[in-house]
């Protein structure tokens, strides 16, 4: 079954990213795309594989900062298709013994969370786009790495801890802007690869804190962004107002289902 899964997220990948390229023009095309992919990644909760999809999610949002006609976007899906054949090929040798930990919630659950997450990511990615955020396809990205269906201890210890990974996801974000220095950025990307791969498989939030600023130092735009000051200042406007309707989103979530979760089956 874990293979298979991996197989069908290698297969995914590539398809998502042209899917979003393509329709990129078409704003209402793509964001019913970018719905749909992120109520898929919400319930998915029930089985505790929601992280995993993750991937296809952020694949969808990177292809949606990239319009491209169908024969432009050929290229770019090979080569992604030949990083997740190398990822799955990694994941079943070298990285096979680690295991991170996963829970699951009630049906129930799980589709109150694809509902909230739809709608906070469509909002963070309408927002990225009215304060004109170059690429900013990672501020969707970034809420929806951060929230979470199960409940850890009460719901204000879960807000603080979401509040607290939001806000350090923006400051090590602009942290990884300040540097176009590749060689700074590889630095970057392989402590921050480090970190998640030694203590972040038992600490959700310690891996949603860095899964943004990874894929931030992983993915080059063509075009490069506008000056660091200014890219920052959209950024900041743009988290500004997302940020506080993802934690009230979550917040009511975890008062209505406050679900602590489950080790799947």
């Amino acid at each position: 079954v874990v293979m298979r899964t991996a197989i069908l997220f290698a297969i995914l990948l590539p398809l998502a990213y042209a899917a979003a390229a393509i329709t990129a023009q078409s704003t209402g095309g793509v964001a019913a795309l970018i719905f749909a992919v992120a109520a898929i990644v919400g319930a998915a909760s029930s089985q505790g594989l929601q992280r995993g999809l993750l991937a296809v999610l952020a694949a969808t949002l990177i292809g949606s900062s990239e319009p491209a006609a169908p024969s432009a976007v050929l290229g770019p899906t090979l080569a992604m298709f030949v990083g997740a054949t190398y990822g799955f090929l990694l994941a079943g040798t070298a990285l096979r013994d680690i295991i991170v930990d996963a829970r699951a919630v009630s049906p129930n659950t799980a589709l109150s969370f694809a509902v909230l997450l739809a709608v906070l990511v469509i909002v963070a990615w309408l927002a990225a786009r009215v304060v004109g955020l170059a690429h900013g396809w990672w501020v969707p990205f970034a809420v929806a790495a951060a929230g979470h269906p199960a409940i850890t201890g009460s719901a204000g210890r879960s807000l603080a801890v979401l509040a607290a990974t939001l806000v350090g996801t923006l400051v090590l974000v602009a942290i990884t802007e300040l540097s176009d220095d590749v060689a700074v950025r590889a630095v970057m990307l392989l402590a921050f690869c480090a970190v998640v791969l030694v203590a972040g498989r038992t600490r959700r939030w310690l891996r949603a804190l860095l899964f943004t600023p990874i894929l931030l130092l992983l993915v080059a735009h063509p075009g490069g962004h506008p000056p660091v000051l200014e890219y920052l200042q959209s950024a900041l406007l743009a988290c500004s107002a997302v940020f506080g309707v993802a934690l009230l989103g979550q917040w009511l979530l975890w008062t209505i289902r406050p679900d602590p979760g489950h080790v799947p089956a």
